[in-house]
């Protein structure tokens, strides 16, 4: 989940510009509940727990991971969010950090971490919050950065459980919103489908429940309203570029997976 405060993001292609405050308007807290860059900072136990988060992918071959590699690149911050809040985890654009919910366990942290991860790796390559086109194509653009987000963490998931660790993979399970990704995932690799084509049904998969359609539509469009009223612009009714979506579908590693835009 992409998070501009309040709310959950509105997504357009832009230049990527240099982005966060100090981590004490987050939380003040933020010294002992945050990992920065380095990211080898283990004086407190949530930094400990979120550099063996960070281990845990770092491990997976080939080396060096392609989401870590923007995560060093962007020097954004990775913290434990121990208030009430309604999402397991969320990159906060404002602040260049990744939110993750103090209450999962670490499978649940380390799926959570890695769709984090998607979307950071998503707004470095340009998709970033605007009100530049029409309300439906933005509410179109979020589920497609949803479903890519949800498709590659699912992908980590696999690949770990395939190294021996099943943390993540076996979290799926749990998140009833998300398991039927799992399982499509887990199906297509059964019929002995390429993992480059599971991840595409498992992009597809997210389209077939209504909750995560109608849970993100509503979302986009508060956070486009909103971003509205706080610039004073007048509604655009622009449309994306037929080619928008292109360069989103991709593997970390930047080989192309089968995905469609919903109409």
């Amino acid at each position: 989940m992409f998070r501009f405060v309040p709310c959950i993001a509105v997504l357009a292609l832009c230049a990527v510009t240099a982005r966060a405050g100090p981590l004490g308007d987050w939380h003040p807290d933020a010294e002992s509940l945050c990992l920065v860059a380095p990211y080898d900072q283990a004086g407190h136990q949530a930094q400990a727990d979120l550099v063996a988060l960070l281990a845990a992918i770092e491990a997976l071959d080939p080396a060096p991971d392609p989401l870590l590699a923007v995560l060093r690149r962007t020097g954004a911050a990775i913290c434990v969010e121990d208030r009430p809040t309604t999402v397991r985890g969320a990159y906060n654009v404002d602040s260049n950090l990744i939110e993750l919910r103090a209450d999962l366990d670490f499978g649940e942290r380390l799926l959570i971490l890695i769709h984090e991860l998607r979307h950071l790796d998503q707004y470095d390559h340009g998709f970033c919050p605007s009100t530049d086109f029409d309300l439906r194509e933005i509410q179109r653009f979020t589920f497609m950065v949803e479903a890519d987000a949800q498709a590659i963490a699912t992908y980590y998931a696999w690949m770990l459980r395939q190294a021996g660790r099943a943390e993540a993979w076996d979290a799926i399970a749990r998140l009833k919103e998300y398991a039927d990704i799992g399982d499509v995932f887990a199906d297509s690799i059964a019929r002995g489908d390429a993992p480059v084509v599971a991840v595409g049904a498992a992009f597809d998969a997210w389209f077939t429940s209504p909750w995560r359609v109608e849970t993100y539509r509503m979302s986009s469009c508060t956070a486009y309203l909103d971003r509205l009223d706080d610039s004073k612009r007048i509604r655009s009714y622009a449309l994306l570029p037929e080619d928008y979506f292109t360069p989103l579908c991709r593997l970390p590693d930047g080989m192309p997976y089968p995905c469609a835009a919903p109409e």
